[in-house]
């Protein structure tokens, strides 16, 4: 019995970890040569290259010489080059990356993609359904540099405008604004994503502002919120969701909703209407 627990165990110490969440980014060029980058979360990652969620370093691999993409890990965490032509030091270059699971936090992890011989434009797609969770709701994918992200509107009309993944399921770009040159003197494409969740807003949504969603009090300390919004929205449904992700029916008429049954604490209220657009507020009950 003693040999059998050790066996098992020692079988047990190679396997590689499984990740909470993960998704594709499908890429094609107007060649339509494709390629595949994969992103995700797990509570066990780190901002390292982890060997354990198949993450592998292909630095050393000389770049295809039709379309690639792949992720690049830098030895500056977040410190892009704000030029348009930039030279930065890489420690790193992934075809996929898990980073640490980080639901509720302030942390921003951006990730930057470049891209090699492409032809544009080039189209990406995702699963959008995958991203109206409150741990994926404000993910975004752009070619503008983070610093400017904030004083974009959502909505994806020219290839500068950042895109939220939950909102649609492709996007399009005829070039990039930014470029990265490596240590081979490549001149690279750039893309930044991040995985964003409902307490990171990285951008202004210029359908949310015209839609005017307030809700108030708030804090409320008889958990009951009043919602209103600009006349000729189409109100389709309201969901209720607390920290741990458990979602509650919640009674709705004439613009309240009262969640008094529930106990005290932080909840996220996500509101879409016929439009389509969606806005999550947190709600705090005392």
């Amino acid at each position: 019995m003693k040999k059998i627990v050790l066996v098992v165990l020692g079988f047990l110490s190679n396997i590689s970890f499984g990740q909470t969440f993960s998704f594709e980014l499908y890429f094609e060029d107007a060649l339509g040569q494709k390629d595949t980058l994969v992103f995700g979360y797990d509570l066990n990652a780190t901002d390292s290259i982890d060997v354990s969620f198949q993450e592998t370093n292909i630095i050393s691999q000389p770049w295809s010489n039709q379309f690639e993409a792949r992720i690049s890990v830098l030895e500056y965490p977040n410190n892009f080059g704000w030029d348009e032509y930039n030279s930065l030091t890489e420690v790193g270059q992934l075809k996929k990356q898990i980073k640490k699971e980080d639901c509720l936090g302030q942390s921003l992890y951006i990730s930057l993609i470049e891209m090699s011989n492409p032809v544009y434009p080039v189209s990406i797609t995702w699963d959008n359904s995958l991203f109206a969770d409150q741990c994926k709701i404000n993910s975004v994918i752009t070619d503008w540099h983070p610093s400017g992200w904030f004083d974009a509107f959502v909505g994806g009309v020219t290839p500068h405008e950042p895109i939220e993944l939950r909102t649609q399921n492709s996007a399009t770009f005829e070039y990039t604004a930014i470029h990265n040159i490596n240590s081979n003197l490549d001149t690279l494409d750039v893309l930044y994503f991040a995985l964003g969740n409902n307490n990171q807003v990285f951008v202004k949504s210029l359908v949310l502002d015209q839609i005017g969603l307030s809700v108030y009090p708030n804090p409320s300390s008889n958990g009951i919120f009043h919602i209103e919004f600009n006349n000729g929205q189409q109100l389709k449904s309201v969901v209720l969701n607390d920290i741990k992700g458990q979602s509650f029916e919640i009674p709705f008429a004439s613009n309240n909703i009262d969640i008094s049954q529930l106990t005290n604490g932080i909840y996220f209220l996500s509101v879409q209407f016929e439009n389509g657009a969606i806005e999550t507020i947190k709600l705090s009950k005392q």
